[in-house]
């Protein structure tokens, strides 16, 4: 469940991050420049001929590509300033986030009853801080038409469904924190950041819904005799 380290010094995550947000702005532009062809060039097609490049239908990583660019292109240019604050509030939002849900995690799944006011205000939290990570990250939106999904919000009626509920929310910040991005930023590419993207809509989803059922459930736990 625990993927920060008490050890790990802020500078070294703030230097961690700049490398990995440096590149995360820097490689898919990159890579759609190496990989893609002139514009209005043939591609070979898989019987030898050529296919011309307004009849082939575009890959999900060229959707990607065009969909970061356009983006990019739009997204206001950071001053020094605002990109010196993003970065410190990542570096910030990247180590709590994972404190507050781990200190959550081990309290909540033993017990028989969990408290669900604290519940309510972790993941209030959360949200909170996964919407400023998506701000400050630049993160593109995820495809719909992306084939790979992920987990499923199981309708909350008891604590046995919330905490279900509550493992899936913990996996997918753990699998977000643990993502190249941060932890390998000389191989970010496209597909990372992707799965970075729809990991951190499944947070702030959760989250959410998490939120809004630990109240529900609180005020029955309260009225319960």
């Amino acid at each position: 469940m625990k993927s920060f380290s008490a050890k790990s010094s802020s500078t070294a995550i703030r230097v961690t991050l700049l490398a990995a947000t440096t590149l995360l702005l820097t490689a898919p532009a990159i890579s759609a420049q190496d990989r893609q062809p002139p514009s209005g060039a043939a591609r070979p097609s898989p019987t030898g001929g050529s296919v011309p490049e307004s009849a082939r239908q575009p890959s999900i990583r060229e959707r990607q590509l065009k969909i970061i660019e356009m983006e990019r292109s739009a997204a206001k240019v950071r001053t020094p300033e605002e990109e010196k604050l993003a970065l410190a509030q990542i570096a910030e939002d990247y180590e709590k986030i994972q404190v507050v849900n781990n200190k959550m995690m081990a309290a909540t799944i033993p017990a028989a009853m969990p408290d669900y006011a604290r519940v309510a205000e972790v993941t209030a939290e959360i949200k909170t801080r996964a919407n400023r990570l998506k701000e400050n990250l630049r993160l593109s939106k995820p495809d719909p038409r992306d084939p790979e999904k992920g987990p499923l919000y199981k309708k909350t009626e008891d604590a046995a469904t919330l905490k279900a509920n509550l493992l899936s929310l913990d996996g997918s910040i753990m699998g977000f924190v643990k993502s190249p991005i941060f932890t390998n930023p000389a191989v970010v590419d496209v597909e990372q950041a992707a799965k970075a993207s729809r990991q951190l809509e499944t947070i702030i989803e959760f989250s959410n819904l998490i939120n809004k059922d630990a109240q529900k459930l609180k005020k029955l736990a309260e009225k319960t005799p």
